[in-house]
């Protein structure tokens, strides 16, 4: 695993310029956005994404770099996170090929691309929530640790109910018809799920149950992994150990399936004989993905009992969703 792929460092004589060009970057895109959707007065746009942009990134470099972006004391070191990298590339492939999708199918390939960018947002807030409130305990003191979802903590399925209301509230807004867009939207997440856990692999999160160690795609993680801490925490593991006990890589087992997943759904995809067809054969066969992989998260009762996978009854909390 590679928890962090490479870290940028910000001089304090760029620190100004870095935030300006970016709060600029985000109200250009939103204007991009908003020439499209042909509304009118794009310089209130550009003005309020671009404001809020900025006061972003200064209350996240006070809050989690402890220092005021106008004026930085030392360099600013940020670590770009290999999970971070992979959920963002898992997106933009999700939403080239959707709007590649849509265009063929005679739909408007720029009402996607602006959907996406909102059902991004949205899916990444549902998610979090929902993994916030099933391990409150652990966050009930660091309430900080609540906002940093690069190092991993997301529930799918509260990524896809965000997903889904604001898909329903936008394409209402915009007149878009929910079940053909659907279909060209729906066999794309598939991929970008799989990237996503391959970025959960990187970070140690999601992680199956204990296995033979002789099992030939046994995986153990170093101790900066979340599955290291858990089991520290069950005291699966001694004091010091150097790495994890044997676990299933689940991770990626469901990247596996999620690309074979996507593979099917783009093969059917000129087969399809009713709108929503697409979108209710991704919900069956990740049902059932789902379904076959659950034998291999952690927290199975039937291992409770064990000696090395007892840390499953202890701490399940952090096992695949």
């Amino acid at each position: 695993m590679l928890p962090v792929l490479f870290t940028l460092t910000i001089p304090p004589s760029l620190g100004i310029v870095v935030w300006l060009a970016l709060s600029a970057a985000s109200g250009a895109w939103q204007v991009r956005s908003g020439r499209a959707a042909g509304e009118k007065e794009l310089w209130k746009t550009f003005g309020t994404w671009t404001a809020g942009t900025a006061a972003v990134l200064y209350l996240a470099v006070r809050v989690l770099g402890g220092q005021n972006i106008l004026h930085l004391e030392r360099s600013l070191a940020i670590p770009v996170h290999t999970y971070g990298i992979l959920v963002a590339a898992g997106f933009l492939v999700a939403m080239t090929l959707a709007a590649r999708a849509a265009e063929r199918s005679g739909l408007n390939r720029d009402k996607v691309l602006d959907l996406s960018f909102g059902i991004l947002v949205a899916a990444m807030i549902g998610s979090r929530i929902l993994f916030i409130i099933v391990n409150w305990d652990e966050y009930a003191h660091d309430l900080a640790g609540i906002f940093q979802f690069w190092k991993g903590g997301l529930v799918f399925y509260g990524g896809f109910i965000g997903a889904v209301l604001f898909s329903i509230w936008y394409m209402r807004r915009h007149d878009m018809q929910f079940l053909p867009y659907a279909d060209a939207m729906g066999p794309t997440v598939a991929i970008g799920q799989a990237l996503g856990r391959i970025g959960c692999f990187s970070a140690g999160c999601c992680w199956g149950d204990a296995c033979d160690t002789h099992y030939l795609f046994a995986a153990r993680f170093p101790p900066d992994s979340l599955a290291y801490q858990s089991q520290a925490a069950a005291q699966a593991i001694p004091p010091g150990a150097p790495s994890t006990i044997a676990i299933h890589p689940t991770q990626l087992y469901e990247a596996l399936g999620c690309a074979l997943i996507f593979l099917f759904l783009t093969y059917w995809r000129s087969r399809k004989r009713f709108h929503g067809e697409l979108l209710a054969l991704y919900l069956m066969l990740y049902a059932q993905r789902a379904d076959q992989h659950r034998d291999f998260r952690c927290g199975r009762s039937h291992l409770r009992h064990t000696e090395p996978q007892g840390l499953c009854g202890v701490d399940s909390r952090r096992g695949v969703r």
